[in-house]
């Protein structure tokens, strides 16, 4: 076996493998863990491996005995406050110490010392890297017998830490033959060369900007990106064989897109994130579980782009829970009620058996059993085990052998999890333990699966210490700081020198430091022929700090930087620049004129038809009112706007939270005694609120929720009070009236409270709850109440008689109509009666859709609108209609310009 061993080469390096005669086999480039695994291979050390969490979980454990036996430990504290973390600290700790040689032999240091107690107490610790390292030196103390023919090292020896340096002295003294570095010693010509014996110690020279070296600069990252594709597109297939790119921070989408528009070949790195969509499986599942019950939480599991449950069933459920966020609801219920229609179908036409549809809806069932467990009391640990055995069997079964890299690492993840949770030995988890827990088991995340590597001859490396040898063509891309970091030592200087006095070596930050920089000299000296470092002033919208090696190469190019340096947004400017010895021509393109704002839209024949047989409503006739294109768009074409789900915000909430209850407490005849309503009130709150409104117990919504729990019920029985004091009978409460007037108007809506006076007949009540009086008493004074307008006219579901009607604002506890009416506790002064507002309404509504049939529309919120509105209209657009519109970059009244 022929090895390559390099300090960066266990993930992406270049060249691959050692020799393209020798092909792949018996020759290897590998880091310390293939090393590692190499070495253990041959010894016969292999053996099955347990995850990370695992490990932590047992050292949680091993934590907990040993404060059993002595509560004075130096992390007793922290322990209490928060076991998982500092049980992750401290197994960092001991595994460091570990790999400096630590035999967990008491020193005399009270720190080091509690790690030796901690490692006598409770189970054995599952080995980590630490202890295979130490397995391995164990192991090689007897001289065996290697099959490794020799090390080839790319970086020096003394550059490596000291266990390493152990490791292969070991190596070297069992018959492995170990060869220093072979970097090649001739420098490059040009700029290039000067850059290269510069970072090789030597003086370096002054740069002439022959090309050979360029530092790219630009103001983002999507110019560096464009103008590197670019210089890649002007090249010959061949010399993309020889090109390579460093990409640190192992992201290369956004210059992966600029090289696909050029026909070249993606690169394929992204980083491993744990928000990809699969994974969050796994976190969601234990967040329904929490009492109170998340709503949000459950919605996100059940919109995911792979839901647990098939995704026609899981949009059916989140479309129940975005509008009534509880499982206790009409809309929850009647959402199952078509599931299991659904599967009834498909036993009837032979696609299941029943047995099959059972196990089906229970299956389903068992994913949006939410709400459990309380915070406080923690969760039983076989309730954990089996939420994460239910995960990972669905990873599983959804991979069905296709090798989903997604999919997979949710199933380790799961398996993990569980793993973890028998090594801690615990009955009940504690929250805080299990969401760590969750962090833990989904800390490595995945890459992205869509984002691949396509065939050619570009390659890629995370490190700039894995090229191990010449690159012709070397591009830095994204070459920003602050680079890599010597992680911080948290032992003091007596601590370290007693563990050194016992035989464990602990690496100085300063060799740390020393090896990084080395890292950013060996790129520069492995280009043979050109080295390009890109450089965005702003990347992912923040702004960059300067890298290293820029701060390296600071005193060669700072006198003759206009030189050596080239502006990315150059290649926007002009049709001709050259980088790097490429001419980059470029065309400029003709930019056509976007849709710009204008008050009147032609309207298509299609959208025209619509009209025919239409039911408007309340709602509609209010946008009508205010514009006639956002009608047009969003209630007669029904424009989607395609809002992800959301849970409603709280003033949604509380409002539908008081319709449930003055539905289930205002109950036909004449209204109870206000004492009787609000105690029913008061106990259907409770009620309504684990059903419909579950968000408000969650606690950023406390404050909100402590004074509905007194307002609601309060501003009931006060509704109530004032129901009885005007001899009213109650009609109703949230009835579906519709009524065909004639002419293609017919109108629908939902009544919330409808009342009737035995002198003045109906009334129609309508539940608000908003923070402020200002908005319903505007409307009614200008004569624009045109619900209240609205839901009198169709109020009567026998005959033709006209409902008074007013505004309740259960908030406020005031009962707003119009002078002269018998529901009116507080008069509003106004210009036009409801009768005159629903008259004023139909006509406008005539007006505006007689003008769509002939083909116009007409954006109100456009500068030049008041030419095109209709002269005789009853009911003019507001003055701002924009201001709630959500279509305002359709119509390009908000459109940015150009």
């Amino acid at each position: 076996m022929k090895l390559v061993f390099g300090l960066a080469c266990d993930g992406e390096s270049y060249p691959d493998f050692p020799g393209r005669s020798e092909g792949v086999f018996g020759a290897a480039a590998v880091g310390p863990l293939g090393l590692l695994s190499a070495v253990e291979l041959q010894l016969g050390l292999t053996g099955p491996q347990v995850s990370q969490a695992a490990r932590v979980a047992c050292y949680a454990s091993k934590l907990r005995t040993a404060l059993e036996h002595n509560s004075e430990l130096f992390f007793a504290q922290s322990a209490a406050l928060d076991s998982w973390a500092t049980a992750t600290t401290l197994l960092q700790w001991r595994d460091e110490l570990v790999v400096g040689g630590w035999t967990m032999a008491p020193t005399g240091s009270e720190r080091p010392d509690a790690l030796a107690a901690i490692e006598c107490s409770g189970t054995e610790l599952p080995p980590g890297v630490a202890d295979r390292l130490q397995s391995v030196r164990r192991a090689l103390e007897t001289g065996p017998s290697l099959s490794i023919e020799f090390l080839q090292l790319v970086e020096n020896l003394e550059t490596f830490p000291p266990h390493l340096q152990s490791l292969i002295q070991q190596l070297a003294s069992c018959g492995v033959a170990v060869r220093e570095p072979q970097l090649e010693v001739e420098a490059a010509p040009g700029d290039l060369g000067l850059i290269q014996r510069f970072m090789g110690g030597g003086a370096g020279g002054h740069l002439k900007g022959d090309g050979s070296f360029v530092h790219v600069q630009s103001d983002t990252a999507l110019s560096g990106a464009e103008a590197v594709a670019e210089w890649l597109a002007r090249g010959s297939e061949e010399e993309l064989q020889g090109t390579v790119v460093i990409s640190e921070d192992g992201d290369t989408a956004l210059l992966d897109l600029a090289l696909e528009a050029r026909g070249l070949p993606a690169l394929g790195q992204s980083n491993a994130s744990p928000w990809r969509g699969a994974l969050q499986v796994l976190p969601l599942s234990f967040a329904a579980a929490w009492a109170p019950f998340n709503a949000k939480a459950l919605l996100d599991l059940l919109m995911l782009p792979r839901p647990p449950i098939p995704r026609k069933e899981a949009r059916k459920l989140a479309y129940a829970l975005s509008r009534e966020p509880g499982t206790g609801g009409t809309r929850w219920a009647n959402a199952w009620a078509e599931i299991e229609a659904d599967l009834d179908a498909r036993v009837v036409g032979g696609e299941l058996t029943r047995s099959k549809a059972d196990k089906l809806l229970a299956s389903w069932r068992e994913w949006t059993t939410a709400g459990s467990y309380t915070r406080t009391e923690g969760m039983p640990a076989s309730s954990a085990r089996a939420i994460a055995a239910r995960v990972g069997q669905w990873a599983l079964q959804s991979d069905a052998g296709n090798e989903d890299p997604l999919l997979l690492t949710v199933a380790g993840a799961a398996r993990a999890l569980a793993e973890a949770i028998d090594f801690l030995d615990l009955d009940t988890l504690p929250a805080l333990v299990l969401e760590r827990m969750l962090e833990q088991v989904l800390a490595d995340g995945a890459k992205n699966p869509a984002h691949i590597a396509r065939a050619g001859g570009l390659r890629c490396v995370v490190s700039p210490a894995a090229i191990w040898k010449k690159a012709p063509r070397i591009i830095w891309w994204n070459l920003k700081g602050p680079g890599e970091k010597a992680p911080l030592s948290p032992w003091t200087k007596a601590e370290a020198g007693v563990l050194a006095a016992a035989g464990c070596t602990l690496e100085a930050p300063a060799t740390f430091a020393r090896r990084t920089a080395l890292a950013h000299a060996n790129a520069v000296r492995r280009a043979g022929e050109r080295l390009l470092l890109v450089t965005p002033a702003l990347c992912g919208g923040e702004q960059t700090t300067s890298h290293p090696l820029a701060h390296q190469l600071e005193s060669m190019v700072a006198p003759v930087r206009d030189r050596v340096t080239w502006r990315a947004e150059r290649l926007f400017e002009a049709s001709g620049e050259f980088l790097a010895g490429r001419e980059l021509r470029r065309e400029r393109l003709s930019v056509d004129t976007p849709p710009q704002v204008r008050a009147v839209w032609s309207l298509p024949e299609g959208a025209r038809a619509k009209l025919a047989g239409r039911v408007e409503s309340a709602t509609s006739f209010e946008r009508l009112a205010d514009c006639q294109m956002r009608w047009m768009l969003l209630e007669v074409i029904r424009v989607s706007r395609s809002r992800v789900a959301d849970v409603p915000g709280p003033d949604q909430l509380l409002g539908n939270l008081a319709h449930e209850i003055a539905n289930r407490v205002l109950r036909p005849g004449v209204p109870d005694d206000p004492t009787a309503i609000l105690a029913e009130a008061q106990h259907e709150f409770e009620r309504a609120l684990e059903a419909i409104a579950t968000p408000l117990q969650q606690p950023e919504y406390a404050g909100e929720l402590a004074a509905a729990r007194s307002r609601v019920p309060q501003a009931l029985a006060q509704l109530a009070g004032m129901l009885r004091e005007m001899g009213v009978e109650i009609v109703g409460t949230e009835l579906e009236r519709s009524r065909d007037f004639g002419q293609d108007l017919s109108v629908s809506g939902r009544l919330d409270l409808v009342v009737r006076h035995p002198v003045h007949g109906l009334g129609v009540i309508d539940l608000k709850w908003s923070r402020s009086v200002n908005r319903r008493r505007t409307e009614i004074a200008e004569g624009r109440a045109v619900q209240l307008a609205t839901y009198g006219a169709v109020a009567d579901d026998v005959g033709s008689e006209r409902a008074q009607g007013a505004y309740y604002l259960l908030n406020q506890r005031r009962l707003l109509g119009l002078p002269g009416s018998f529901l009116a506790d507080e008069a509003i002064e106004t210009e036009r009666s409801l009768e005159g507002t629903w008259t004023a309404m139909v006509t406008t509504w005539r007006s505006w859709r007689n003008l769509a049939l002939k083909g116009a529309l007409v954006a109100t919120g456009a500068e030049t609108a008041e030419d095109h509105i209709p002269a005789d209209l009853p009911l003019m657009p507001g003055t701002e209609p924009c201001q709630y519109c959500e279509l305002t970059g359709l119509c390009r009244v908000a459109a940015e310009t150009i």
